[in-house]
Parts: structure tokens; C-alpha cells; sequence
């Protein structure tokens, strides 16, 4: 009997890093791949928007520029956290739910602090739009930094789901190690 139970606790444990047994894998790896795909997005938005900045078609005081590569590290450190993990997943191994809390929070908190800095930044832009020296499009610029931000918008609630769902795994986790602290001393 202490087999069949330990198993289901494993099948708990591993509820984030194998859901295959709980019949959500569906869900779980659809929002995991969509937060790569958000991330992959952002990341060549801001990369090429850090390059039309540093090449100094507009004018921006320096800002567009610093912040394009502040949002560039974190959607990077949102892609690299995700495909990390669903390789981790792809290969069957076990993943504690804390270890996704902890990163996953990490990836939110991050997006969330430099996006709403940048929508910030973004605002010069509709008082007067940039300064352009050429006869360079800066609306072009301008589109692709909205792009940008927007689908960090959706890496942010993408990252928030995961969480949420890493830390009800967690709570459950923590429960199941009660009730088998329980049973080992009425035993």
C-alpha cells in the first residue's frame, strides 16, 4: 500500500515537470510554448530596436536605447528559462514546483519592472514622436517597439498562469508530505 501511495506522491511532485499522468500536459506545454514564443518575439523586436537606436536614425537622449536592451535581458531570460525547463520536461525528469515558483517569478517580476518603463519611454513618442537626422521612418520604429511590448504584455500573463499553476503544485506538494509525515507516525 505504501508503494501505490508513494507513487501517487510522486505523480504529485512531478505535476509541473510530467503532467502526461494528470492529463493537463495540453494546457501546461501550450502555455509554456507560448511564453517561448512571446519571449523569442520580444527578443528580436528589442534587438533591432536597440540597433535602430544605436545607430542614431532618432533621437531619443540616449533612453531608447538602454531600455530596448534592458527588455531585450529580460525576454532573453524568460526564452533561455522556458526552453531549459521544457527540455527538462522532454527528457522525464522531475522538477520541485518551488524551483518553478522561484524562476518563474523571477522571469514576471523582471518583465513586468522593465516594461512598464518602457511604456514609459514610449510616451516621448506620442508628445512629439522622435527626432529623426535622416529621412529615416521613425513610425517603423515606433510600430516595432509596440509590437515588442506588447507581446511581453502576453509573456507577463503567460509567466503569471505558470505560477499560479507551479504554486498550487507546490501547496499540494506540501500537503502530501504532511499526510506522509502523518501516516509514517500512526504507523
Amino acid at each position: 500500500m505504501s508503494v501505490a501511495w508513494k507513487d501517487k506522491t510522486i505523480t504529485s511532485w512531478c505535476l509541473e515537470a510530467v503532467p502526461r499522468s494528470e492529463r493537463k500536459w495540453l494546457s501546461f506545454l501550450s502555455l509554456r510554448f507560448g511564453t517561448v514564443l512571446c519571449n523569442i518575439i520580444a527578443m528580436v523586436c528589442f534587438a533591432w530596436a536597440m540597433e535602430q537606436h544605436h545607430k542614431g536614425f532618432v533621437s531619443t537622449d540616449g533612453l531608447g536605447e538602454s531600455w530596448a536592451g534592458i527588455n531585450l535581458g529580460t525576454s532573453t531570460y524568460g526564452f533561455i528559462w522556458s526552453t531549459i525547463f521544457l527540455i527538462v520536461v522532454f527528457c522525464n525528469c522531475a522538477v520541485h514546483p518551488g524551483v518553478i515558483i522561484a524562476f518563474d517569478s523571477l522571469a514576471f517580476c523582471a518583465q513586468v519592472i522593465t516594461i512598464c518603463f518602457y511604456l514609459n519611454e514610449l510616451v516621448g513618442y506620442h508628445l512629439g514622436g522622435y527626432g529623426t537626422y535622416t529621412t529615416y521612418d521613425g513610425n517603423k520604429l515606433y510600430g516595432v517597439e509596440c509590437l515588442g511590448c506588447s507581446v511581453v504584455l502576453f509573456a507577463i500573463a503567460f509567466n503569471l498562469l505558470l505560477l499560479v499553476r507551479a504554486s498550487r503544485a507546490c501547496h499540494a506538494h506540501r500537503k502530501t508530505g504532511k499526510m506522509e509525515t502523518k501516516h509514517s507516525i500512526d504507523a
